[in-house]
């Protein structure tokens, strides 16, 4: 009944136009079949009104077309040029009812007939109005243009020239305008903008997210996402995620990538941002099983809107370090001094550094790993008595002796050490320390024009050093600067020690969390190809050694994500009100 009644207007003007034409533009013989037109476009528009059709561009079209009949009727100068351009004056009418209602803050009449089978969710929406104000406005365009196409001469033919002037534009408005209509919406939701939409109901959420998915963001993905939604909506179905498309179907897939097991009405509140999905993940709030990853973005692939976080960049500093090339399989004999203080299940250096040996040993490297926490290894006090007395000997009699045979015969040292108040740990430092033996008291002037101390045992040959680090905090400059100042002045003043590569794990701890999976595997990874390539090639890739810099999150949300656990931690109520108070 509707579509009757958005068509009729349309069919009783040019119906008007053919009979103008037939009768050769007489008022007389004219006039009834004008006023059974206008008479028919008033009843239509009454209907609509008594069924509360809210469609603006009916009544529009049925207000210039009485009009127009008006003036027909009336007689003289108008009404004479109206019969001659009943078309001209069909399409000025169209001009008018798209063009200035938008203007008057009224929405595009193209929202009635772009709807399709989108949710109600997103036909409300700011970013769907945003769509079909640019269709509404390309309406406009496809109206004047009209306009001009009726008052075209097309041939001097009089029956042609009316067939072509009513047919050309109609066709423009078919192949043009409709497709524009109902394709465009689609385009044009990966680039407008929209206010975050608010969703009634789990279905309603469902049948909107295909429609909204992100393509760019979505580029290479290839995953199933099963829902198992209990509560006031208990639901089971799965999104399907692929070739920059997004399926939503009813049921269990037996092949999911990711299962998410979760209340009903706490999903629809974490849709539409009312609570947060981080807090709720961290506070156990759901289930996740499977690839956890998927949820760091999940968000994110459903939103048009601008990454306004900066994501934080491994913009590090190594290049003001010239890293040494050995010559291939020269690195045979390794040996680890690894400082942390935490066991190796709970260490995100350990967990590394052992990475990299794995990618040592694979190419024939023998690794000793050696944990100086479990090592008797006094202070230095400093009373020189190595340089001096007993020369290469340290006064304690202690497991640094034996440590500094095996440091001095390594082809290559790894230092593994967490970063504590923004330098390797105490443990590391004191091993360091003691390390004076090795180098003789006397002044050296070095290529670079650094003041160093000779190498006590130059005959042992030149070697190399690797640093592993890790941290809680998320960037690296800032924050690593002194461990990497300490290790960088190691290199310039060592004689035949020179630095390989610096491997400085930012954000350490969230490696732990199962959605940042895919960065630990990929750290991992890393860590382990760089094994090999210091064996077999000599060297270490730069790009290698900022790739675990990379945090792969932004500032912001690692910020939230952090509080997030800390608050969720047992006892930390009681212990800001035990805390003292300065």
């Amino acid at each position: 009944m509707k579509r009757i009644i958005s068509l009729l207007p349309f069919v009783l003007v040019i119906a008007l136009n053919v009979f103008a034409q037939v009768l050769h533009y007489e008022l007389d013989s004219i006039r009834v079949v004008a006023i059974i037109a206008g008479s028919l476009l008033i009843v239509n528009m009454l209907i609509a009104m008594m069924l509360k059709i809210k469609d603006y561009f009916i009544y529009g079209i049925s207000v210039v077309g009485i009009a127009g009949i008006t003036f027909l009727l009336i007689g003289g100068p108008i009404g004479d040029l109206y019969i001659h351009h009943i078309i001209t004056g069909l399409y000025v009418g169209l001009f008018i009812v798209s063009f200035f209602p938008p203007l008057l803050k009224i929405k595009p009449f193209t929202i009635e007939i772009s709807k399709g089978d989108y949710s109600t969710a997103i036909t409300k929406g700011t970013q769907f109005l945003k769509i079909n104000l640019i269709l509404n406005y390309l309406w406009a365009l496809l109206f004047f243009i009209a306009i001009i196409l009726t008052n075209v001469t097309y041939t001097s033919n009089e029956i042609f020239q009316t067939v072509l002037a009513t047919a050309i534009p109609i066709l423009l408005q078919v192949i043009v305008g409709i497709p524009m209509t109902m394709k465009l919406p689609r385009i044009l939701m990966d680039v407008v903008k929209g206010d975050q939409l608010h969703f009634e109901s789990i279905k309603e959420l469902f049948e909107s997210m295909p429609f909204g998915l992100n393509k760019k963001r979505a580029e290479g993905l290839d995953v199933i996402v099963q829902f198992i939604l209990t509560g006031d909506e208990p639901t089971i179905g799965h999104l399907t995620i692929r070739n920059q498309r997004c399926t939503y179907t009813e049921g269990q897939h037996e092949e999911a990538t990711t299962i998410i097991k979760c209340d009903s009405k706490l999903w629809l509140d974490i849709s539409n941002n009312e609570v947060s999905g981080d807090a709720a993940f961290i506070n156990n709030e759901y289930e996740v099983e499977g690839d956890a990853g998927i949820l760091l973005g999940f968000a994110k692939l459903f939103s048009t809107e601008e990454d306004v976080e900066v994501k934080v960049k491994a913009k590090s500093k190594t290049t003001e370090v010239s890293y040494k090339k050995f010559a291939p399989n020269k690195i045979k004999n390794v040996i680890v001094f690894d400082g942390g203080p935490r066991k190796d299940n709970m260490s995100k250096t350990t967990l590394a550094t052992k990475k990299f040996c794995e990618g040592l040993e694979s190419e024939g490297a023998v690794v000793e790993y050696i944990r100086l926490k479990d090592k008797d290894i006094k202070n230095c006090t400093g009373c020189y008595t190595c340089w001096t007395k007993t020369p290469g000997q340290c006064i304690y009699k202690d497991d640094m002796p034996e440590l500094l045979e095996k440091y001095r015969a390594a082809d290559l040292i790894v230092f593994a050490s967490p970063l504590y108040i923004f330098n390797v740990t105490g443990i590391l430092k004191t091993f360091m320390d003691r390390l004076l033996p090795l180098m003789k008291p006397y002044m050296l002037l070095s290529e670079e024009g650094y003041i160093t101390h000779p190498d006590r045992y130059p005959e042992q040959g030149e070697q190399g050093f690797v640093v592993f680090g890790a941290a809680g905090f998320p960037d690296l400059d800032n924050n690593f600067d002194g461990m990497r100042a300490m290790f960088k002045m190691w290199n310039s003043h060592s004689e035949n020690m020179h630095m390989m590569g610096e491997f400085y794990i930012t954000a350490a701890e969230l490696l732990a969390q199962p959605v940042y999976r895919d960065r630990k595997d990929k750290l991992l990874e890393t860590c382990y190809k760089a094994g090999i390539q210091i064996v077999k090639e000599g060297y270490v890739n730069l790009e290698d050694m900022t790739s675990v810099s990379d945090p792969g999150v932004s500032l912001t949300t690692f910020q939230s994500q952090s509080d997030m656990f800390w608050e969720s931690m047992e006892g930390k109520e009681a212990f800001l009100k035990a805390a003292p108070k300065l």
